[in-house]
Protein backbone atom coordinates (compact mmCIF):
# COMPACT_ATOMS: atom_id res chain seq x y z
CA UNK A 1 0.00 0.00 0.00
CA UNK A 2 1.51 3.23 -1.08
CA UNK A 3 1.56 6.45 1.05
CA UNK A 4 -1.60 8.08 -0.32
CA UNK A 5 -3.76 4.53 0.07
CA UNK A 6 -2.43 4.79 3.63
CA UNK A 7 -3.54 8.52 4.22
CA UNK A 8 -6.74 7.74 3.31
CA UNK A 9 -7.19 4.61 5.31
CA UNK A 10 -6.68 6.70 8.53
CA UNK A 11 -9.53 8.27 8.51
CA UNK A 12 -11.26 11.73 8.49
CA UNK A 13 -8.82 13.53 10.59
CA UNK A 14 -5.31 11.81 12.18
CA UNK A 15 -2.49 13.49 14.29
CA UNK A 16 1.16 13.20 12.61
CA UNK A 17 2.15 10.91 14.91
CA UNK A 18 -0.53 8.12 14.26
CA UNK A 19 0.64 9.14 10.39
CA UNK A 20 4.13 8.00 11.07
CA UNK A 21 3.01 5.13 13.78
CA UNK A 22 1.22 3.65 10.09
CA UNK A 23 4.19 3.97 8.55
CA UNK A 24 3.76 6.94 6.24
CA UNK A 25 6.67 8.73 5.94
CA UNK A 26 6.98 12.26 6.32
CA UNK A 27 7.55 13.18 2.61
CA UNK A 28 4.68 10.81 2.26
CA UNK A 29 2.29 13.57 4.26
CA UNK A 30 4.03 16.01 2.14
CA UNK A 31 3.49 14.65 -1.24
CA UNK A 32 -0.47 14.14 0.20
CA UNK A 33 -0.79 17.53 1.35
CA UNK A 34 0.46 18.94 -1.36
CA UNK A 35 -1.96 17.42 -3.80
CA UNK A 36 -4.81 18.46 -1.79
CA UNK A 37 -6.07 14.83 -0.37
CA UNK A 38 -5.34 16.42 3.21
CA UNK A 39 -5.57 20.07 4.96
CA UNK A 40 -3.17 20.84 8.29
CA UNK A 41 -5.98 22.53 10.09
CA UNK A 42 -3.38 22.82 12.56
CA UNK A 43 0.24 21.91 13.15
CA UNK A 44 0.39 18.36 13.84
CA UNK A 45 -3.15 17.81 12.86
CA UNK A 46 -4.70 16.61 9.48
CA UNK A 47 -7.54 16.49 7.45
CA UNK A 48 -8.68 14.15 4.38
CA UNK A 49 -10.14 16.52 2.55
CA UNK A 50 -13.76 15.84 2.01
CA UNK A 51 -17.05 18.40 1.57
CA UNK A 52 -19.82 18.94 4.26
CA UNK A 53 -23.07 17.42 3.26
CA UNK A 54 -25.47 19.85 1.36
CA UNK A 55 -28.48 19.64 3.72
CA UNK A 56 -30.51 21.33 6.06
CA UNK A 57 -28.46 24.71 8.02
CA UNK A 58 -28.97 22.16 11.16
CA UNK A 59 -27.04 18.97 9.46
CA UNK A 60 -23.96 21.26 8.15
CA UNK A 61 -23.45 23.09 11.08
CA UNK A 62 -23.59 19.80 12.94
CA UNK A 63 -20.90 18.19 10.36
CA UNK A 64 -18.69 20.95 10.55
CA UNK A 65 -18.85 21.10 14.73
CA UNK A 66 -18.17 16.80 14.69
CA UNK A 67 -15.29 17.63 12.18
CA UNK A 68 -13.56 20.18 14.63
CA UNK A 69 -14.77 17.66 17.30
CA UNK A 70 -12.33 15.08 15.60
CA UNK A 71 -9.77 17.88 14.95
CA UNK A 72 -9.15 18.46 18.44
CA UNK A 73 -9.40 15.07 19.61
CA UNK A 74 -6.69 14.62 17.56
CA UNK A 75 -4.67 17.73 19.14
CA UNK A 76 -5.95 16.32 22.78
CA UNK A 77 -5.32 12.57 23.50
CA UNK A 78 -7.10 11.40 26.85
CA UNK A 79 -10.36 13.35 26.12
CA UNK A 80 -13.66 12.74 24.94
CA UNK A 81 -16.13 15.09 23.33
CA UNK A 82 -18.58 16.74 26.01
CA UNK A 83 -21.30 19.23 27.28
CA UNK A 84 -22.86 20.86 24.24
CA UNK A 85 -20.53 19.25 21.65
CA UNK A 86 -21.70 15.83 22.99
CA UNK A 87 -25.11 16.53 22.65
CA UNK A 88 -24.95 17.79 19.30
CA UNK A 89 -22.99 13.93 18.32
CA UNK A 90 -25.47 12.54 20.76
CA UNK A 91 -28.11 14.16 18.20
CA UNK A 92 -29.92 15.89 21.55
CA UNK A 93 -31.99 19.17 20.83
CA UNK A 94 -30.06 22.14 21.06
CA UNK A 95 -29.19 25.39 19.09
CA UNK A 96 -26.59 25.31 17.06
CA UNK A 97 -24.05 28.08 15.95
CA UNK A 98 -21.11 28.18 13.66
CA UNK A 99 -18.48 29.75 16.18
CA UNK A 100 -19.54 27.22 18.94
CA UNK A 101 -16.62 26.07 20.43
CA UNK A 102 -15.58 22.25 20.76
CA UNK A 103 -15.50 20.54 24.50
CA UNK A 104 -13.24 18.11 25.33
CA UNK A 105 -13.33 16.42 28.70
CA UNK A 106 -10.11 14.37 30.10
CA UNK A 107 -10.72 11.05 31.06
CA UNK A 108 -7.19 9.57 30.92
CA UNK A 109 -5.41 12.65 32.64
CA UNK A 110 -6.85 15.38 34.81
CA UNK A 111 -4.90 18.54 33.83
CA UNK A 112 -6.73 21.63 35.00
CA UNK A 113 -9.97 23.06 32.96
CA UNK A 114 -9.23 25.72 30.60
CA UNK A 115 -9.82 27.61 27.64
CA UNK A 116 -7.80 27.63 24.52
CA UNK A 117 -8.83 29.36 20.67
CA UNK A 118 -12.31 27.50 19.45
CA UNK A 119 -12.39 24.60 22.26
CA UNK A 120 -12.60 24.83 26.19
CA UNK A 121 -11.17 21.64 27.86
CA UNK A 122 -12.66 20.06 31.14
CA UNK A 123 -11.55 18.28 33.78
CA UNK A 124 -13.42 15.62 36.41
CA UNK A 125 -11.27 13.81 38.36
CA UNK A 126 -12.88 13.53 41.68
CA UNK A 127 -15.45 10.73 39.57
CA UNK A 128 -15.15 7.74 36.82
CA UNK A 129 -15.54 9.85 33.79
CA UNK A 130 -17.42 7.25 31.74
CA UNK A 131 -17.83 7.11 28.13
CA UNK A 132 -18.80 5.89 25.16
CA UNK A 133 -18.15 5.97 21.35
CA UNK A 134 -20.11 7.44 18.48
CA UNK A 135 -19.33 7.24 14.73
CA UNK A 136 -15.93 6.54 16.17
CA UNK A 137 -15.88 9.67 18.30
CA UNK A 138 -15.56 9.22 21.99
CA UNK A 139 -17.98 10.84 24.03
CA UNK A 140 -19.26 11.57 27.75
CA UNK A 141 -22.44 8.83 27.79
CA UNK A 142 -25.71 10.28 27.23
CA UNK A 143 -26.81 11.08 31.24
CA UNK A 144 -23.53 12.80 32.02
CA UNK A 145 -23.73 15.03 28.88
CA UNK A 146 -27.44 15.90 29.97
CA UNK A 147 -26.34 17.03 33.36
CA UNK A 148 -23.52 18.95 31.93
CA UNK A 149 -25.78 21.03 29.76
CA UNK A 150 -27.78 21.63 32.28
CA UNK A 151 -25.05 23.12 34.54
CA UNK A 152 -23.73 25.06 31.99
CA UNK A 153 -26.52 26.40 29.76
CA UNK A 154 -28.99 28.87 30.35
CA UNK A 155 -32.02 27.10 31.75
CA UNK A 156 -34.66 27.97 28.47
CA UNK A 157 -32.28 26.15 26.37
CA UNK A 158 -31.11 23.54 28.70
CA UNK A 159 -34.98 22.41 30.34
CA UNK A 160 -35.85 21.91 26.07
CA UNK A 161 -33.09 19.48 25.54
CA UNK A 162 -34.00 17.35 28.79
CA UNK A 163 -37.41 17.80 28.17
CA UNK A 164 -37.16 16.27 24.29
CA UNK A 165 -34.42 13.30 25.14
CA UNK A 166 -37.03 11.75 28.24
CA UNK A 167 -40.02 12.49 25.67
CA UNK A 168 -38.10 10.85 23.02
CA UNK A 169 -36.80 8.18 25.82
CA UNK A 170 -33.37 8.92 25.25
CA UNK A 171 -32.79 9.48 28.94
CA UNK A 172 -34.90 9.68 32.22
CA UNK A 173 -34.96 12.43 34.75
CA UNK A 174 -33.74 10.04 37.52
CA UNK A 175 -30.27 9.23 35.79
CA UNK A 176 -29.69 12.52 34.79
CA UNK A 177 -30.12 13.67 39.01
CA UNK A 178 -27.83 10.47 39.98
CA UNK A 179 -25.54 12.20 37.68
CA UNK A 180 -25.70 15.44 38.66
CA UNK A 181 -25.33 13.48 42.59
CA UNK A 182 -21.73 12.84 41.60
CA UNK A 183 -21.28 16.38 40.96
CA UNK A 184 -21.12 17.94 44.70
CA UNK A 185 -19.75 21.47 44.55
CA UNK A 186 -19.32 21.14 40.71
CA UNK A 187 -19.57 24.65 38.85
CA UNK A 188 -23.54 25.18 37.92
CA UNK A 189 -24.82 22.25 39.40
CA UNK A 190 -27.51 24.53 41.63
CA UNK A 191 -28.43 25.68 38.22
CA UNK A 192 -28.63 22.09 37.19
CA UNK A 193 -31.10 21.38 40.00
CA UNK A 194 -33.43 24.26 39.14
CA UNK A 195 -33.44 23.47 35.66
CA UNK A 196 -34.45 19.69 36.66
CA UNK A 197 -37.39 20.91 38.72
CA UNK A 198 -38.60 22.53 36.15
CA UNK A 199 -38.52 19.50 33.06
CA UNK A 200 -41.79 18.28 32.24
CA UNK A 201 -42.24 16.41 29.18
CA UNK A 202 -45.65 16.32 28.72
CA UNK A 203 -44.38 19.52 26.57
CA UNK A 204 -44.47 18.54 22.89
CA UNK A 205 -41.39 20.87 20.93
CA UNK A 206 -38.76 22.43 21.38
CA UNK A 207 -40.43 25.90 21.28
CA UNK A 208 -42.70 25.03 24.10
CA UNK A 209 -40.25 24.00 26.73
CA UNK A 210 -37.98 26.98 25.96
CA UNK A 211 -41.19 29.69 25.74
CA UNK A 212 -42.53 28.64 29.03
CA UNK A 213 -39.22 28.64 31.02
CA UNK A 214 -38.05 31.96 29.50
CA UNK A 215 -41.56 33.50 30.61
CA UNK A 216 -41.16 31.54 34.13
CA UNK A 217 -37.46 33.09 34.36
CA UNK A 218 -39.84 36.50 33.98
CA UNK A 219 -42.00 36.24 36.35
CA UNK A 220 -44.97 34.37 34.67
CA UNK A 221 -46.30 31.08 36.96
CA UNK A 222 -45.29 27.41 34.77
CA UNK A 223 -48.61 27.15 32.49
CA UNK A 224 -50.30 23.64 32.28
CA UNK A 225 -49.01 21.66 29.75
CA UNK A 226 -51.16 20.02 26.83
CA UNK A 227 -54.49 20.78 27.96
CA UNK A 228 -57.40 19.20 25.99
CA UNK A 229 -60.72 21.88 26.03
CA UNK A 230 -63.83 20.09 25.21
CA UNK A 231 -66.75 22.07 24.46
CA UNK A 232 -70.91 22.57 27.15
CA UNK A 233 -71.25 18.35 25.39
CA UNK A 234 -68.20 17.51 26.55
CA UNK A 235 -67.09 17.50 22.46
CA UNK A 236 -63.07 17.37 22.08
CA UNK A 237 -62.33 21.33 20.92
CA UNK A 238 -58.46 21.38 20.74
CA UNK A 239 -55.55 20.33 22.96
CA UNK A 240 -53.61 23.76 23.93
CA UNK A 241 -49.62 23.96 24.23
CA UNK A 242 -50.39 26.03 27.88
CA UNK A 243 -52.89 27.11 29.99
CA UNK A 244 -52.42 29.44 33.09
CA UNK A 245 -55.62 30.39 34.36
CA UNK A 246 -58.79 30.82 32.11
CA UNK A 247 -55.68 31.97 29.43
CA UNK A 248 -54.56 29.62 26.65
CA UNK A 249 -51.06 29.67 25.57
CA UNK A 250 -49.97 28.71 21.95
CA UNK A 251 -45.93 28.85 20.39
CA UNK A 252 -46.13 28.80 16.60
CA UNK A 253 -43.81 27.45 15.36
CA UNK A 254 -42.79 27.27 11.47
CA UNK A 255 -42.95 23.55 11.65
CA UNK A 256 -46.48 22.75 12.47
CA UNK A 257 -47.67 24.71 9.06
CA UNK A 258 -45.73 22.69 6.67
CA UNK A 259 -47.46 19.39 8.01
CA UNK A 260 -49.23 19.26 5.15
CA UNK A 261 -46.91 19.10 2.48
CA UNK A 262 -46.51 15.63 3.26
CA UNK A 263 -49.99 14.48 4.52
CA UNK A 264 -51.87 15.62 1.50
CA UNK A 265 -49.07 16.29 -0.73
CA UNK A 266 -49.55 20.29 -1.27
CA UNK A 267 -47.24 22.43 -1.44
CA UNK A 268 -45.14 24.39 1.11
CA UNK A 269 -47.45 27.51 0.10
CA UNK A 270 -50.90 25.35 0.48
CA UNK A 271 -49.60 23.79 3.85
CA UNK A 272 -49.38 27.23 5.30
CA UNK A 273 -52.44 28.75 4.16
CA UNK A 274 -53.92 25.73 4.86
CA UNK A 275 -53.37 25.24 8.39
CA UNK A 276 -53.12 29.05 9.52
CA UNK A 277 -56.74 28.99 8.28
CA UNK A 278 -57.37 25.96 10.84
CA UNK A 279 -55.37 27.48 13.15
CA UNK A 280 -57.32 30.61 13.17
CA UNK A 281 -60.50 28.54 13.73
CA UNK A 282 -59.52 26.78 16.57
CA UNK A 283 -58.54 30.09 17.99
CA UNK A 284 -62.02 31.74 17.58
CA UNK A 285 -63.56 28.37 18.57
CA UNK A 286 -61.65 28.54 22.17
CA UNK A 287 -62.46 32.03 22.68
CA UNK A 288 -65.81 31.52 22.33
CA UNK A 289 -66.47 29.28 24.85
CA UNK A 290 -64.71 31.90 27.16
CA UNK A 291 -60.99 31.54 26.78
CA UNK A 292 -58.67 34.05 26.19
CA UNK A 293 -55.53 33.36 24.04
CA UNK A 294 -52.28 33.99 23.46
CA UNK A 295 -50.06 33.36 20.77
CA UNK A 296 -46.39 33.56 19.94
CA UNK A 297 -43.36 32.76 17.40
CA UNK A 298 -40.06 31.66 18.01
CA UNK A 299 -38.59 34.86 16.54
CA UNK A 300 -40.75 36.56 19.16
CA UNK A 301 -40.30 34.25 22.38
CA UNK A 302 -36.27 34.35 21.14
CA UNK A 303 -36.19 38.39 20.50
CA UNK A 304 -39.03 40.38 22.27
CA UNK A 305 -39.91 37.83 25.60
CA UNK A 306 -40.90 40.70 28.23
CA UNK A 307 -43.36 41.91 25.01
CA UNK A 308 -44.89 37.91 24.84
CA UNK A 309 -44.83 37.88 29.15
CA UNK A 310 -46.76 41.40 28.75
CA UNK A 311 -49.45 40.26 26.77
CA UNK A 312 -50.19 37.18 28.97
CA UNK A 313 -50.24 39.32 32.10
CA UNK A 314 -52.79 41.27 30.18
CA UNK A 315 -55.10 38.30 29.38
CA UNK A 316 -54.41 37.47 32.39
CA UNK A 317 -55.46 40.55 34.13
CA UNK A 318 -58.15 41.14 31.49
CA UNK A 319 -61.61 42.51 32.96
CA UNK A 320 -63.92 40.43 31.05
CA UNK A 321 -65.70 37.62 33.38
CA UNK A 322 -67.66 36.12 30.47
CA UNK A 323 -67.82 32.92 32.23
CA UNK A 324 -66.37 29.84 30.52
CA UNK A 325 -68.49 27.52 29.54
CA UNK A 326 -66.85 23.96 28.55
CA UNK A 327 -64.64 21.53 30.47
CA UNK A 328 -61.13 21.08 30.76
CA UNK A 329 -59.42 17.52 30.62
CA UNK A 330 -56.07 17.82 32.68
CA UNK A 331 -54.30 14.68 33.34
CA UNK A 332 -57.51 12.28 32.57
CA UNK A 333 -59.56 14.31 34.60
CA UNK A 334 -62.33 16.58 33.90
CA UNK A 335 -62.52 19.89 35.89
CA UNK A 336 -63.10 23.78 35.56
CA UNK A 337 -60.08 26.56 35.35
CA UNK A 338 -58.15 27.18 38.19
CA UNK A 339 -58.23 31.14 39.89
CA UNK A 340 -55.14 32.10 38.88
CA UNK A 341 -53.72 35.10 41.98
CA UNK A 342 -51.96 37.91 40.13
CA UNK A 343 -49.50 39.42 41.61
CA UNK A 344 -48.79 43.36 42.37
CA UNK A 345 -47.54 45.13 39.68
CA UNK A 346 -47.52 42.02 36.74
Amino acid sequence: MDDLAKVRALGPVFARSTALQAGITAYGLRQAHASGLIDRPTRGVYRNREGLPDGKTWEVLRAEHLQRCREFLALHPGHVVSHQSAAILHGLQIRLHPLMNVHLTSVDRAPCSRRKPGVELHHADSVVNAATSIDGIRTTTLARTVADVLRTSRPPQSVALLDAAVRDELVTAPEVEAVLGTQVRWRGRPRALDALAMHDPRRESWLESFSFVTMHGLGLPLPRPQVEVLDEGFHFVGRVDGLLGDVFLEADGASKYYLLTEELGLTPEESVSRVQAQQDERHERLVALGLKGVRWTTQDIQKNPEQVVGRVWRAVQDPDTTPFRGWLRIDGRIQRPERLAVPTGA
